[in-house]
């Protein structure tokens, strides 16, 4: 396949399997999990051939129709895109996971449903990453969140439909900043795509840019959760069903930072404005991020909760090293989303496993619970040690980076909140691990549970394991984004 077919086909395989889902899945969903599972390992193989595509040639595009630019939709991809990737490998993972865990929490008339809103979810994510143009940028994030405030009430309970309302009315604010900021740049340029309007941004329109920029800031940060804007993640992660939760929490999140480094694409290309305050609000905000969200952590007992608000703490780190604006905390920041990503599914999919098996969700109730489940929770285990940025797990390297890249913009200070986050961050799964395995159990019941159904268990020691790897060889991930940062930042002259 051409470089061109690929990129069309990383959206249109997974589109058209949600499409036929409920038609190949039955009235019951009998046979939407197979389906789903191939549909996902059809879109791995091609998201695996691009990423080799893009290493080996750098980034590319494909014109739809044969109209390029600015007339044409675009379709590009260089080494930012490569989250597709890790996008169709949690996917998979998730989809494999969902196997028992929503046969048994959602009644058999949703699960076609379940499977196809999870294949839309992935589309839209999918095609954000991949999109050159805008518009279409806000079209495919549309899909995912709609399908997204869809998966968070899936269940049907009172609590994940009012999770799910808070959920959309957030998304609702974020989309309208963004829709009016691309209304407002299409004014400015005559364009929609990314190129071009870094191209035909001029002087004269400093204050409308700034605008758009200040729009697309805050609509971004807002899917993103960024403290204060972070108020719709705790339900609404909490409250799904554990797969929902891992792709909320792994990859959903992460297409607000990955929309902010399309618009610092866009703007460090087009020196029309100094970016520099912009930079110094969002680094402010990575650190109330990072300490805010690991102080609320630590007073969560529901463990999907402890999680949800362990998210906000990431992020923050990752604003962080995006604002520093330095190739170091640049590079850090953009590894941080794809290894948080699989950190993250590792324990959402984990406490999925334990909430599965026991019926518990809270730690004073999982006191014990690694006498009877050791691989889920040694697999738990190791997704906290990576969250805290102990080596040589996956957290440490993206971390270690983002605390240079302070030192390298000038800022050294900001790495005070970085270990102060570590601290909080430590002290709370250290709470986790702690009930795990050193507490008595309250429920006796509790040492007789079994592991979780192979389908359940392999994804979180498969997670698990991928942790560790991209701790050891961590240099590969770092190597592979430092072209694109020094081709974001030689925009600015340095």
């Amino acid at each position: 396949m051409t470089p061109s077919s690929l990129l069309v086909g990383i959206i249109v395989v997974p589109l058209a399997g949600a499409v036929l889902t409920p038609v190949i899945g039955g009235k019951a969903g009998k046979h939407a999990w197979t389906w789903a599972t191939t549909v996902m390992v059809a879109t791995s193989v091609i998201a695996a051939a691009l990423v080799n595509q893009v290493a080996r040639t750098g980034p590319f595009s494909a014109y739809l129709g044969g109209w390029e630019r600015p007339y044409g939709i675009e379709l590009r991809f260089d080494e930012f895109s490569a989250s597709v990737a890790v996008i169709c490998l949690l996917g998979l993972l998730a989809i494999v996971f969902s196997q028992k865990y929503a046969a048994k929490e959602l009644p058999p008339a949703r699960l076609g449903t379940y499977y196809t809103l999870l294949l839309l979810n992935l589309t839209g994510m999918l095609g954000f990453v991949v999109t050159g143009d805008l518009f279409n940028l806000f079209v495919f994030m549309e899909i995912l969140s709609l399908s997204g405030y869809a998966l968070v009430a899936i269940s049907g309970e009172r609590t994940a439909e009012m999770a799910a309302f808070k959920y959309l009315v957030m998304g609702a604010v974020s989309s309208l900043l963004v829709l009016f900021a691309i209304g407002l740049l299409y004014a400015l340029t005559g364009s929609l795509n990314m190129a071009d309007i870094s191209d035909r941004l001029t002087g004269s329109a400093e204050v409308p840019a700034m605008l758009a920029l200040a729009l697309l800031t805050t609509g971004f940060m807002v899917k993103a959760a960024l403290f204060p804007l972070h108020v719709w993640l705790p339900d609404a992660h909490a409250i799904a069903p554990s797969p929902v939760s891992a792709i909320l929490s792994g990859l959903v999140v992460k297409t607000g930072l990955l929309g902010m480094i399309r618009v610092y694409q866009i703007y460090y290309g087009a020196k029309v404005l100094d970016l520099s305050s912009l930079n110094t609000v969002l680094v402010w905000l990575g650190a109330i991020s990072i300490v805010m969200g690991a102080f609320f952590a630590i007073f969560q007992e529901d463990i999907k909760m402890m999680l949800a608000y362990s998210t906000i703490s990431n992020i923050g780190y990752i604003v962080m090293g995006l604002g520093l604006a330095s190739q170091y905390g640049i590079i850090g920041a953009t590894v941080h989303i794809f290894n948080h990503a699989l950190i993250k599914a590792t324990l959402f999919l984990g406490a999925g496993a334990l909430i599965y098996q026991t019926g518990y969700r809270n730690l004073s109730d999982l006191r014990g619970v690694g006498r009877s489940m050791p691989f889920t929770t040694a697999a738990i285990s190791v997704g906290a040690i990576s969250i805290v940025g102990m080596p040589p797990t996956a957290g440490f390297l993206c971390k270690w980076y983002i605390a240079l890249g302070a030192v390298q913009a000038g800022h050294p200070v900001f790495g005070v909140a970085l270990v102060f986050g570590a601290l909080f961050i430590f002290v709370y799964y250290i709470r986790m691990v702690n009930s795990f395995y050193f507490q008595a159990p309250i429920h006796p019941e509790i040492l007789e549970v079994k592991e979780a159904p192979l389908t359940m268990l392999a994804p979180v020691l498969i997670l698990a394991a991928l942790c560790l790897a991209m701790g050891l060889l961590g240099r590969i991930p770092l190597s592979f984004i430092e072209p694109a940062v020094t081709r974001l930042l030689g925009t600015l002259g340095g």
